[in-house]
């Protein structure tokens, strides 16, 4: 920081010491709201569909019902005894 700033930003923090709890904690809260304003952009987060789409397909055709309830048969046996 530059010395005005410096000299700026503890005048200010030495005036908002006089205020009281309340006040100091909303002042906070607005200036976190408006660094997360300018800090995450808006839009989508995460990985777009495209590149994910079949990422569990295996090669083979899908299991059906009975080879399902078969495995889960055999995994309780494992579990349970």
């Amino acid at each position: 920081m530059t010395g005005t700033l410096t000299a700026e930003y503890a005048g200010v923090v030495e005036k908002v010491r006089s205020w009281p709890p309340e006040l100091r904690l909303n002042l906070m809260e607005d200036v976190l709201r408006s660094l997360r304003t300018q800090a995450q952009p808006p839009g989508r987060l995460g990985v777009p569909a495209e590149l994910v789409r079949g990422i569990g397909a295996g090669n083979g055709a899908p299991p059906d019902d009975q080879t399902v309830r078969r495995w889960i048969e055999e995994h309780r046996l494992e579990k349970y005894g």
